[in-house]
Parts: C-alpha cells; structure tokens; sequence
C-alpha cells in the first residue's frame, strides 16, 4: 500500500510489519498508474555533552552513602574487601540499573576464589553478600578511600550482564562511559573502544555472550539513562542512529559558549531535546532552553521535545518515533519505520556488522 500525506512525505508498506517514510516517489507509483481509491495522504548551559548538576548531586550522594556502608563492613571482615557489582557502580558514581535481578539493598562483595570468602562479623541493616568473579587482577581494583575498594566499571558491566535484561546492560554501559568521561577520560570513542576490545580478550565468562550483544547497540556520550532509553525506543522503530549530545556547528549561546543536542541528525539538521522536570521547574534553565532552541531553529532546525511522558509506553515511543520519522523524511532521509517495534536483540543484530568491524 502506498499514501501521499499531505506535506510531501510517501509511506509505503512492503510487509504488514515495516513501511517506508520518504519524499521519493515509491518504485510501485513510479512504475505506473495508481488506483483510484490511494488518496494522497539546565541553571547554566553545560559543557556541551555533559548531564546536569542534579544528577551527579543525586549520584555523590548516593556514593557518599554507600562508602560509609562499605567502611563499616571492612572494619568488621578479617581481610581486605573487594566490592562489587551494584555497590561497585554506587561508588563510582554510576547510576543502578532500574531492574536488577539482584538485592541492591545489600552491599556486594566480589572473590575470586570459594576459599577467599571473607569472614564478616554482621552489622545490622547491613546485608553483605559474596560473589565469585575469578578474573580479578590488580589492575581491576579501584581504590576509592582507606580500606575500600572497588572493581573496576568494565568488570562490573561485565559481573551484571546475567543479572540485567539487554536494554538495561546497553544503558548502563552508556552510563559507564559517561561516568569515565565526567571523572576525566579525554576520549569518549577511544573509551568505547577499549570496552569493546576489553569483552572480546575476556576469558569466556556468564554472559558473555549477552555483553557481546549488547556492545553493538552501546554509545559514548549518551548522558543519563533517559537519554538512552529514549534513543534506544526509537531505533526499535527503525530510526537511524543519530549522534548523541552533539556540539552544533557555527550556533552559539550570546554568550559564545557551544550548543549541544541531546540527539541529532546533523547533516539533516533535525535534533531532539529531553526535558527532564527540572527544564521546566528552573527558570534560568529554561531561559537558557528557550534561547537555545530560537536559535538552532534560526538557523534551520527542526527540533522535537521529549518528556518523560513520552516514552511512558510502547505506544507513546512509537508515536514519538513516527514524528521523527516524518521530521527526517522532510529533510530527505529514507526510514524503514517498524510500525510494531523490533527487539533489542534483532536491533543488536542489525547493528552486528558494525561491531564485526570495528574488532
């Protein structure tokens, strides 16, 4: 079936479960006549790329909590701790999986060895459980204060893969690479590489296989899990990768400082924006929104907003999707839009071929 909305835009469907948004003329209008009844159819602006003040207050935080936790406890073991898995993650400032198959109440220790079990005298409230992870090495502790440490994120992605669904291990190694940027790292790509590099010289390991998978679909600079989420339910849509929070070219704020996109599609000058509530309850940051957007759509953007209320359901990010989908085929992108969405694990295996590459 083929239609002709009324703003230029062909939709075409060649199975009952994918059609095709563009402003080509479809092969089967071009190879003849067509029936009768086919009608025509932030409080500052941050360095570009990075997540905002809260968020990283909510993560110290947090981070702060936990330490004081895992302190404790190494005062109440008879040997040096290693922690692990989601305690790991907290003290290292990196958001928790929203759905973990584990107690992320408790404090997580890691050994390499059954006979390297601890022996913790038990605090109260203060759950302890012990996990075997055989490929520790000294390069993988991370020293966090006196007495406590940490193994290493690319570890710990790695421990969480068969704990975690493939939509939350590709989030949180987009927030793992984020975090490394935040505390320093010069070079997001370089950092996904060596993720990359670090799953295939592992040693085979439970879910390996998973992290495998799930590496294709995992970006540098995807500043917060909503920001992932959110491009992740899109792609399930057949949206094309976009860059993630991308420095505009030759668009400043008055002040001369750089402006960035949570999302965008630069050679099509089309972008997307996530509204957290805080642009909306800030009224320095939503000026600095407004003045944002007027001018990226001074100079020909098309930008699309998005809120939480917006990937509430399937339904909401389809219907998100199909308006970027409409807003890319305006500028002359081709969109092979999923109308039912596709699984994380087809969409891993459709970006499958980037990976091979890249190995």
């Amino acid at each position: 079936m083929d239609v002709m909305v009324p703003d230029g835009l062909w939709i075409y469907v060649d199975n009952p479960f994918s059609i095709h948004i563009s402003t080509e003329i479809p092969p089967s209008v071009a190879r003849g006549p067509r029936p009768a009844c086919v009608a025509p159819m932030n409080d500052y602006e941050p360095i570009p790329g990075e997540p905002t003040a809260t968020m990283f207050q909510s993560l110290e935080q947090i981070r702060r909590q936990t330490l004081q936790r895992c302190t404790a406890t190494v005062g109440q073991s008879d040997r040096q701790l290693l922690f692990g898995m989601t305690t790991a993650l907290e003290l290292q400032g990196v958001p928790v999986p929203s759905h973990c198959n584990l107690d992320t109440a408790a404090l997580h220790v890691t050994v390499r060895t059954r006979s390297g079990r601890p022996h913790i005298r038990p605090l109260k409230s203060v759950p302890v459980i012990v996990h075997i992870w055989r490929h520790c090495t000294p390069q993988s502790l991370i020293r966090i204060s006196n007495g406590v440490h940490a193994l290493h994120v690319f570890h710990v992605w790695a421990q969480l893969s068969s704990y975690l669904s493939t939509e939350d291990l590709v989030v949180l190694g987009d927030s793992i690479l984020a975090m490394l940027v935040h505390n320093g790292a010069p070079d997001a790509d370089k950092l996904y590489l060596e993720l990359q590099r670090f799953i295939k010289e592992m040693p085979p390991f439970r879910g390996k296989s998973i992290c495998r998978q799930a590496m294709t679909l995992v970006r540098p600079n995807v500043w917060s899990p909503a920001e992932s989420s959110l491009r992740l339910g899109v792609q399930r849509h057949g949206i094309p990768d976009g860059r993630c929070n991308v420095v505009v070219p030759g668009i400043t704020f008055r002040s001369g400082a750089a402006i960035s996109l949570d999302i965008a599609w630069v050679e099509f000058k089309v972008g997307v924006e996530y509204d957290g509530d805080r642009h909306r309850t800030d009224k320095i940051q939503w000026r600095r929104d407004n003045e944002k957007r007027e001018r990226l759509r001074a100079h020909g953007w098309i930008l699309i907003i998005v809120t939480a209320q917006n990937l509430i359901d399937e339904m909401s990010i389809a219907e998100l999707a199909l308006r970027i989908a409409r807003r890319l085929a305006e500028r002359g992108a081709t969109i092979e839009f999923e109308v039912i969405a596709i699984s994380l694990e087809e969409l891993a295996r459709k970006h499958g071929h980037r990976y091979d590459r890249r190995r």
